[in-house]
């Protein structure tokens, strides 16, 4: 009898246990969602203070914002998926970061409107491959990826 007592408050307590375990990672995921979302924020408000300046063709703000958005990608917080799409997705940016940056610094507003837009291109990109993976990871189904030359219709 003591036995089934000792056996069954040994079960409540991994029981309890397992539950706050769940509870701290969910906690944590939380966490570094909130964490990242700040982060991506800030990337949007540096790519918007950049389009500011070339609206304006104020190449100062453009330059200090592009190099800015390239010191992001030094993070820790920016590598948060080892992946090598993501990876190479970064390396994409990178390099428009640095298009931009150049153009700005020669003041041509054409070069570096062309760089801005890649830029943006980069980031739609990339984050399209993170929701693709987030609901990969879900297991939520996918839409599927359009093909270059063909639109694919959602009902």
């Amino acid at each position: 009898m003591n036995t089934n007592i000792l056996l069954r408050a040994g079960l409540a307590g991994t029981v309890a246990a397992g539950m706050v375990a769940a509870s701290l990672l969910a906690a944590d995921n939380q966490s570094r969602r909130a964490v990242t979302q700040a982060f991506m924020r800030q990337k949007l408000a540096l790519s918007q203070a950049a389009l500011e300046g070339l609206t304006l063709e104020r190449f100062e703000l453009v330059s200090k914002n592009a190099i800015r958005l390239r010191e992001m990608t030094q993070s820790n917080q920016w590598l948060v998926m080892k992946q090598p799409d993501y990876l190479a997705r970064t390396t994409n940016f990178q390099k428009n970061a640095v298009a931009l940056y150049l153009a700005a610094v020669d003041k041509n507003l054409e070069a570096a409107t062309e760089a801005y837009t890649e830029l943006a291109r980069s980031c739609v990109d990339c984050h399209r491959l993170v929701r693709l993976e987030q609901r990969k990871n879900a297991g939520k189904p996918l839409r599927p990826e359009p093909a270059p030359d063909k639109p694919v219709l959602i009902p």
